[in-house]
């Protein structure tokens, strides 16, 4: 289950494109918005930041803003992330209430070997990454998961009525959406084979003809 974290941040004046001076020196902008209040632009340790996702996903945050030690409560609610580099850029947060449920999207990952991919070299394919759960903030996982050791077969089909759910915790989506899926490995046909290998195609007769006039001209 989710756990508080406690972290430290600045309140921040660089705003727009002055934002990008931030990064070059280690730290991340971001903002504090919901909960009834004005929005609240911060900077953080760009390196502790980076750890802290990395290991929990979506983490809720008692941030401490400095100067005067101002704390929020809140949600990661959006990471920004450079599309080559994959460096956060910004981060945007979500005030939250310890007693209220809350929205929020976390991963699913797979638990088990499936059978198929041995047996039949079939390639497992995750339809989806992550799923919306709805619960009180304490309550929140740090991911869902499911369990693919019984497909056995090629084309076999896990549905979100699959995942192991906490009984506190309730997952917005519709019992019988698709989620994990085995299908059989590509096979390359005549065709591909020869394309790649790049064999040409037979010239025509009237092609093989200018081919040999021209050999004959060259000579």
């Amino acid at each position: 289950m989710a756990d508080e974290i406690k972290v430290r941040a600045q309140l921040r004046e660089a705003m727009g494109r002055h934002a990008r001076q931030l990064r070059t020196q280690g730290l991340t902008p971001g903002n504090i918005s919901g909960g009834g209040q004005p929005s609240t632009a911060i900077q953080m340790d760009q390196r502790e930041l980076r750890d802290i996702i990395k290991a929990t996903g979506a983490p809720i945050l008692r941030i401490t803003i400095e100067p005067g030690g101002a704390t929020d409560t809140a949600l990661l609610a959006r990471v920004e992330r450079d599309p080559v580099s994959t460096a956060i850029l910004h981060v945007d947060f979500r005030r939250i209430n310890l007693t209220q449920t809350i929205k929020a999207r976390v991963p699913l990952h797979t638990e088990g070997d499936a059978p198929a991919v041995k047996v039949y070299n079939g390639v497992l394919l995750h339809l989806i990454e992550n799923i919306e759960v709805e619960a009180l903030p304490a309550n929140l996982p740090d991911a869902l998961t499911i369990d693919i050791s019984g497909m056995t077969e090629l084309n076999s089909t896990l549905t979100a009525k699959d995942i192991k759910t906490p009984a506190n915790v309730h997952t917005l989506i519709s019992p019988d959406e698709p989620v994990i899926t085995i299908k059989a490995p590509r096979v390359e046909t005549a065709e591909e084979v020869a394309t790649e290998a790049g064999e040409q195609q037979p010239l025509t007769a009237s092609e093989a003809t200018a081919a040999t006039t021209r050999a004959e001209d060259a000579e």
